[in-house]
């Protein structure tokens, strides 16, 4: 990539299902790690919302391969992605909006991971969750850290560009606070709901070798909602100046003779079982 910026190729299509695939194997460590927290004796149907191109919850698919396993995202552009993944009767895939998908029967396992933080109000929704539950069932999600970790940190990065001139008319209400609590805030609301919750929060740290690898990652989170209302120009000027001041706020580091970048990422997790 010498003398090109990834920002050069990024897309302005909200969703982007190539840069989140190649950047899977951080985001792969806290899905592992929630799953390994879920105990459920013999689930038969789980569900995975915002399911993106389907690589999480084909993991999903392996930790419990007698299960019917459905994987459920807005975006039309992950869920093409995500049927080439299919297997009829173990692994499928719906376009549906999660805040209303109304499944025909209760689910044994509901997963949601690193979605909840995009959704307004996201505890508003915990107790139609929970209602997805069969008996015995268990609701787990993760999403990024509290105001303070390097996940959020990035978020105000963004956040801070789309306030000025140029972006505020386009992009003002793209980055929303979304409240995300802690996990004594998670084990409140879950147990309200008459789950019993554990929660736990996990900080992580992953070398990225190579130039632009930090944007690279970030264009398959953070970056989704100020691109999807940019045309492809402006979609990489933003991106740009994303990469610039992210660079700035974590400076690449010669480790082993090579550029390495550093990706931090925060980690709220919550396991309830009815």
């Amino acid at each position: 990539m010498a003398g090109r910026c990834y920002c050069d190729t990024v897309s302005s299509e909200i969703w982007i299902s190539d840069a989140y695939l190649r950047a899977s194997t951080p985001r792969t460590q806290g899905v592992l790690d929630l799953l390994a927290r879920v105990r459920h004796p013999k689930p038969r149907l789980i569900a995975d919302l915002g399911c993106g191109p389907g690589n999480n919850t084909e993991l999903i698919a392996e930790r419990w391969p007698e299960a019917l396993v459905i994987g459920v995202d807005s975006s039309a552009d992950m869920i093409r992605a995500a049927r080439e993944r299919e297997r009829a009767g173990h692994l499928e895939f719906r376009q549906a909006d999660l805040t209303e998908w109304q499944p025909a029967e209760p689910f044994d396992i509901v997963l949601l991971n690193a979605v909840l933080q995009w959704i307004p109000n996201h505890t508003a929704l915990l107790p139609g969750l929970a209602a997805l539950l069969a008996p015995g069932g268990v609701l787990a999600f993760q999403m990024p850290g509290r105001p303070g970790s390097a996940a959020v940190a990035v978020v105000d990065i963004a956040r801070e560009i789309t306030a000025e001139p140029r972006w505020r008319d386009k992009l003002s209400d793209v980055y929303p606070d979304h409240a995300l609590l802690d996990p004594v805030g998670y084990i409140a609301l879950l147990g309200e709901l008459g789950l019993r919750t554990e929660a736990w929060e996990t900080h992580y740290a992953y070398p990225l070798i190579g130039g632009d690898r930090l944007l690279e990652y970030w264009s398959g989170s953070v970056l989704r909602p100020a691109l999807a209302p940019l045309a492809p120009e402006e979609a990489q000027q933003f991106a740009a100046e994303f990469s610039r001041r992210v660079s700035e706020a974590n400076p690449p580091q010669m480790i082993g003779g090579e550029s390495t970048e550093i990706l931090q990422v925060s980690r709220v997790f919550a396991v309830g079982q009815s």
